[in-house]
């Protein structure tokens, strides 16, 4: 591979899969060196390939799926997680006949030295789903399928809500939380959970209810009573659970006999005090990220001074720019550890200072801030996208700051807005204008090294 030395150690990849059906669309060897394929359980094949660039530049996945239904109707393919070398791949559709609804498989893709690195395909979970028919607090699981059953069927897994967690160079952990909440009293963590442990015994599902631990705060129960999850990040040995408007769900997936499940809010002045969270767009605007080989956390929240979700500034409004951080231990959490967990603010930055003396040019658009992304490498530099709203087709712009010295340090066109209509990049601008969604950050890149 001539162009591995152009790799970066870390990308920020494109959520939106770019699909290109025909062999001509579809990039070749010289655009996009890193390339897999495969087939499904259903006998579909697929194939896909990265383009890698050095963040602030965005890294994009470019799929080939002749077989699947168009673009319009579904998209099948979607890069869930990754950590280290390994990436966690979704490949799903809607069938009819025999297969009738929607199917899925699971894929994990390894960064080898092999450029055509072969994707390794989970087995289906074929857990049974939990028992919420009990009221006496005991909540075991439904009864196994018998044999005169016949063969347990497939389990679809919440996609938005599954993880990947490497340990050492073989092992690693897929799985899937959710929240069952007992009469507003009593919240628990109904896991399903993949491990592989890479020795001659295959990976295999299990599915387990775990308590949560709390801090001493009496309010933490109602925070996770209204739970939703925005993002899941490896963090450590934890898989961690991200609801932007409360806190974390620390998940230590590999403890044995079973994970353990710890909740820690984030350093907000104010939490949600009902479910609806249709116009606060926290995840906009609010970002996490593991630092320093994940021994600590940085938090990045970006608070808008007009109380608006998704859109542009009111006029003369403006925006303020918080960063914190959170130190981690490596002992086991209990409720005094966690009691004891405190953010740090590291330091705040506003819309005027930035637009006044932090270089910030006067040709981009001067609206909120959004994605907060840290740069791992140097954790007071964040990254961060900056929208125009004129027009449907948006054009964008990636900024990068150093929060320590409070400037832009550098920045970069994302989209084109209208000038992208009948180019390439319309579908991508197209998306990107409606749908904004936060970058996945990975570093198997380096890998290929």
């Amino acid at each position: 591979m001539s162009s591995a030395a152009a790799f970066p150690n870390r990308a920020m990849l494109e959520p939106f899969v770019l699909r290109r059906d025909t062999d001509k669309s579809f990039p070749d060897e010289t655009k996009a060196p890193i390339r897999a394929s495969g087939t499904t359980f259903w006998d579909a094949p697929f194939r896909f390939a990265f383009t890698f660039a050095k963040p602030p530049h965005i890294s994009h996945l470019y799929a080939h799926l002749p077989g699947f239904p168009g673009p319009k109707k579904e998209r099948p393919l979607a890069m869930l997680a990754t950590h280290r070398h390994l990436a966690l791949f979704r490949v799903g559709t809607e069938m009819s006949g025999p297969l009738n609804g929607l199917v899925q498989d699971f894929f994990i893709y390894s960064a080898t030295n092999n450029p055509d690195c072969p994707l390794k395909a989970l087995p289906p979970c074929t857990e049974p789903g939990m028992d919420y028919s009990r009221t006496d607090g005991r909540l075991p699981r439904r009864r196994r399928s018998s044999p005169k059953e016949g063969a347990p069927a497939r389990r679809l897994l919440m996609t938005k809500s599954m993880g990947l967690l490497c340990r050492g160079e073989e092992e690693f952990a897929v799985a899937e939380l959710q929240l069952y909440k007992f009469r507003l009293s009593k919240v628990y963590a109904d896991i399903y959970l993949f491990i592989e442990s890479g020795g001659p015994e295959p990976g295999k599902w299990n599915s387990m209810r775990v308590p949560i631990l709390l801090s001493d705060n009496p309010y933490d129960t109602w925070q996770l009573c209204s739970w939703q999850t925005d993002a899941v990040i490896p963090v450590d040995r934890w898989l961690c659970w991200i609801d932007y408007c409360r806190g974390i769900l620390f998940c230590d997936v590999f403890r044995k006999p079973a994970p353990t499940v710890s909740f820690l809010r984030f350093p907000l002045d104010k939490f949600p005090g009902t479910y609806d969270r249709s116009r606060a767009c926290s995840w906009l605007y609010r970002g996490v990220s593991a630092i320093y080989a994940g021994r600590a956390l940085k938090f990045i929240d970006v608070a808008r001074h007009d109380d608006i979700g998704y859109g542009a500034l009111k006029p003369g409004a403006g925006f303020t720019i918080t960063c914190y951080t959170l130190t981690l231990g490596s002992t086991v959490w209990n409720t005094e550890i966690l009691g004891s967990k405190v953010w740090k603010e590291d330091c705040t930055l506003t819309s005027d200072e930035l637009w006044s003396d932090g270089g910030f040019p006067d040709y981009l658009p001067h609206e909120v801030l959004m994605l907060p992304q840290v740069d791992i490498d140097r954790p007071h530099v964040v990254h961060f996208l900056v929208s125009e709203y004129r027009y449907a087709m948006k054009k964008m712009w990636l900024v990068t700051i150093d929060m320590s010295s409070r400037a832009v340090r550098d920045y970069w066109q994302y989209t084109n807005g209208r000038e992208d209509i009948g180019t390439e990049a319309e579908e991508l601008t197209d998306e990107r204008s409606s749908c904004p969604r936060p970058f996945l950050v990975c570093e198997f890149p380096k890998y290929f090294r």
